[in-house]
């Protein structure tokens, strides 16, 4: 093991993440966060790895940071993480020892940590060498999480770029005969490109091994009702749905923007569907401002798209957060109790699955909560989109 200095460009800190952490530890009775989690770990420490097999494990007291890397990750972690200390340790360390170490120094006797999203064999070998009692403040993380800092959002802001020319490449490339991938293809092209021009000196990927240069996903006919695959050599065909799914993300923080477009002869009832689909989700985002309930906005598209007809269509709910994973909080689904803020990133992507007809209708924009509204990120076209 060795200690390290890590030694970030400015551009990579976010001055506002400790002094928040340290604002939120005044509250609790613990002496520290401590992450195992990869999402986690890269929100206190700002340094993160190409690959978690490895533990990397941050902390945070009121007095000290640190990250706890491997030697392979060494010289990412000395180049992103802004904590006062950095840890590496080789294949023949015992990474929860040297932790385990680095935690006694600091005197901490309790520390608050993400049980829900930690590996259960790190924590029991961490729990194994130290002396430091852990509590389960998974929420803790979630919650500090859900409001941006104004970096987070201008990282999301640059993601956002990529993910509006890889949107703006997928309306182009669709069309009757052309397969999935070769959509797909161009989406990623368009994204490599807007870094290229625009932010060559930040990162493009995320801190948790997926999509870890730009996650897109294409899916059309039958496919699109697995609104989660990855795109295959299925063929667009005369009269399929296509959703395409732009996930992109720059210096660990992510952006969604989905478009779904109708390919020559839907039936009549989907174009209606999807006209109404497009009607109810701008009401929808009319509704984000501060002080709005997570559920009422689930609440009132679903319930908008219920009273149009289509119940049985009705599959997800209506959004969720956005930051370091594609998937955090605040849900915004009707049996969970929640209310907006500024600074909370979410998306707005109330869909329609016809399993009968072997079609699904979704677009998905991504807004940022202010302080009088909601400023709608992603601005590609968002009506009724069509193709030969």
């Amino acid at each position: 093991m060795r200690e390290i200095n890590p030694d970030p460009d400015r551009r990579f800190i976010d001055s506002d993440r400790l002094p928040r952490i340290h604002d939120y530890l005044a509250t609790v009775d613990v002496d520290g966060l401590l992450a195992f989690s990869p999402a986690n770990s890269y929100y206190l420490s700002g340094g993160y790895a190409g690959m978690y097999s490895r533990p990397v494990i941050a902390l945070v007291t009121p007095d000290t940071s640190l990250v706890l890397a491997p030697e392979i990750e060494r010289t990412k972690v000395t180049r992103t993480a802004w904590t006062d200390r950095a840890l590496v340790y080789t294949d023949t360390d015992d990474p929860f020892e040297v932790l385990a170490a680095a935690v006694a120094e600091t005197d901490a006797d309790v520390l608050g940590y993400d049980k829900a999203a930690a590996k259960p064999g790190w924590v029991d070998q961490f729990d194994a060498a130290s002396n430091a009692a852990l509590r389960d403040l998974t929420d803790a993380f979630l919650d500090l999480r859900k409001v941006k800092t104004s970096w987070e959002i201008e990282m999301i802001r640059r993601a956002q770029k990529l993910a509006t020319a890889g949107m703006e490449a997928y309306i182009d490339t669709v069309e009757s005969g052309v397969p999935e991938l070769e959509v797909l293809e161009q989406i990623q092209q368009a994204y490599y490109e807007t870094y290229l021009e625009e932010f060559p000196e930040y990162d493009i990927g995320t801190a948790n091994e997926l999509g870890q240069y730009g996650f897109a996903s294409v899916l059309t006919g039958e496919h699109a009702l697995e609104p989660h695959s990855l795109s295959t050599a299925r063929t667009i065909e005369n009269g399929d749905s296509v959703v395409g799914i732009a996930l992109p993300s720059i210096q660990g923080y992510v952006c969604e923007e989905e478009r779904t477009i109708l390919v020559g002869d839907v039936p009549n009832q989907v174009e209606e569907a999807m006209s109404t689909l497009v009607k109810i989700r701008n009401q929808t985002m009319d509704l984000v401002e501060p002080g709005v309930g997570t559920h009422e906005i689930d609440e009132f598209a679903a319930n908008k798209l219920q009273d149009a007809g289509y119940e049985d269509k009705l599959v997800h709910r209506t959004g969720h957060g956005e930051g370091i994973t594609i998937h955090e909080g605040p849900a915004l689904n009707a049996r969970t109790q929640g209310t907006l803020e500024p600074g909370m990133v979410i998306s707005i992507e109330p869909g329609l699955y016809f399993e009968d007809e072997g079609l699904a209708l979704r677009h998905s924009d991504t807004l940022v909560v202010t302080e009088n509204g909601a400023e709608r990120l992603t601005p590609s076209p968002d009506g009724v989109l069509r193709a030969e």
